[in-house]
């Protein structure tokens, strides 16, 4: 039976649960959290998808000056 769940979703899912018990969840570069979930999905037999619809509005909501000051302040 093919079984698929967004892991966009799982990880604002997981982020939630984590701020919700008292933590301050900080994404990490190596490895990001979508990379994180679709190994987590995928060990549970999981197929992982993304909504594409989603992404593309995410990246209408950002502009490449946001994207690019947020990589510069990382530094």
């Amino acid at each position: 039976m093919y079984q698929s769940y967004d892991r966009n979703k799982l990880v604002r899912q997981v982020r939630e649960l984590l701020e919700s018990e008292g933590l301050e969840p900080i994404a990490q570069d190596d490895p990001k959290p979508e990379h994180a979930a679709m190994l987590l999905l995928r060990s549970f037999g999981i197929s992982p998808v993304v909504d594409h619809v989603e992404t593309l509005k995410g990246a209408m909501n950002r502009t490449w000056e946001d994207a690019d000051e947020q990589r510069s302040t990382k530094r």
